[in-house]
């Protein structure tokens, strides 16, 4: 099969070794918690994590995305966002909050 025919659900049943790239520094403890509780989870439980924190997850999404060069981690996390765009379109609101007035929140989507 051609990686460009993998499904968004192929794709987010991978098994991503993010407390690797803790110990390797390419991610804090801080974005590894917020993976850990995001990861693998249910789409209610996701959605009340972005409910009460979403600016924090899309900063989160964003660094993974700066950082982080593998394919199958940068295709992971773009499925994610995919998957939290789709459920709720008013979502890439998140990618304009306030708190990320710092960030560039668009250029990992770029390069």
């Amino acid at each position: 099969m051609e990686h460009a025919e993998l499904s968004t659900e192929q794709v987010l049943r991978r098994d991503i070794p993010w407390e690797t790239y803790m110990s390797t520094k390419l991610i804090s403890g801080t974005t590894l918690q917020l993976l850990r509780r995001y990861d693998h989870r249910s789409e209610n439980h996701r959605a009340q994590l972005l409910d009460e924190d979403g600016p924090v997850y899309v900063r989160m999404f964003v660094h993974v995305l700066r950082d982080i060069f593998k394919e199958e981690t940068v295709e992971y996390v773009l499925a994610l966002i995919d998957e939290m765009l789709i459920a709720n379109p008013k979502r890439a609101r998140l990618f304009h909050d306030k708190s990320l007035a710092d960030e560039d929140t668009y250029e990992p989507f770029l390069s």
